[in-house]
């Protein structure tokens, strides 16, 4: 059996929402760990979850089921997806919120759980995450087969604008695919695109507005304070950041802003 379920949703804790998906999955398989990915995904916001899951999956246990319940088109003709990649299964809506990470980890295979006859009896309309996700997860994570919880799907599926970076020689097409607390700058560029950076290196970043120079260096910590800082963040991507200040508000970079990022020297 597998032992660990995800759960990642715009629910947040206030409503009854998150804990009746636990209870519905622990009515079925008692002995399945789950863990909260998040709650506090921003409301109808699937851009975001599809990049927290994408950075977050590979943490998990191999097997592990990851359910995510970001889907402002609930109840509509999308479809409802189990997503089998090389390492994980992926439960949710046809909306882009599994997609880079399914992606990532290499998709083996897709079903179409929209009308599965695990669901709970009465499948609403509005709260899917109650009467199918959470229900599939769990007689998935007790060993009900992919071919009964629903039928192969061979159709195309939703993408998410967050994908990796294109390479061009020494620079990148990237994007601002994420902006923390700090105003620190997420790009989509991964360590693996950049393991023949030499720290210390010199990088342009071009955005709409003019650009800037950094060094590449370990941390923000490397530079001085209100100097720009271009390093590899806790998830693996570059990042660009202002000691003691927010890069995002002095550049007015947004999210999913193009940004050409070159190493100079």
């Amino acid at each position: 059996m597998i032992r660990v379920i995800t759960l990642l949703t715009e629910f947040g804790l206030k409503d009854p929402y998150v804990g009746v998906m636990k209870g519905v999955i622990k009515r079925i398989n008692p002995d399945v760990e789950i863990i909260d990915l998040s709650h506090e995904v921003p409301k109808y916001d699937i851009d975001t979850a599809a990049l927290i899951l994408w950075i977050s999956y590979k943490f998990f246990p191999r097997k592990t089921i990851h359910v995510c319940v970001v889907d402002p088109g609930v109840g509509t003709s999308r479809k409802a997806i189990l997503i089998v990649s090389r390492n994980y299964y992926f439960i949710g809506p046809d909306n882009g919120c599994l997609y880079p990470a399914a992606k990532s980890d290499g998709i083996e295979e897709v079903y179409d759980i929209s009308n599965s006859a695990y669901g709970l009896e009465r499948v609403s309309e509005t709260f899917h995450g109650r009467d199918l996700f959470a229900p599939v997860a769990a007689y998935l994570s007790a060993g009900v087969s992919l071919e009964q919880l629903g039928e192969r799907y061979q159709g195309e599926l939703v993408k998410s604008w967050i994908w990796f970076a294109e390479k061009d020689d020494n620079c990148f097409h990237a994007r601002a695919i994420y902006i923390d607390g700090f105003g620190n700058i997420m790009t989509n560029i991964p360590v693996e695109f950049i393991r023949d950076w030499d720290l210390g290196s010199r990088i342009k970043v071009t955005y709409s507005r003019g650009f800037i120079e950094c060094p590449f260096v370990k941390s923000f910590g490397y530079v001085g304070e209100g100097e720009y800082a271009c390093y590899i963040n806790s998830w693996g991507f570059l990042e660009i950041g202002l000691n003691r200040g927010s890069a995002a508000r002095k550049t007015g970079i947004v999210r999913k802003e193009a940004l050409r990022v070159c190493r100079i020297e």
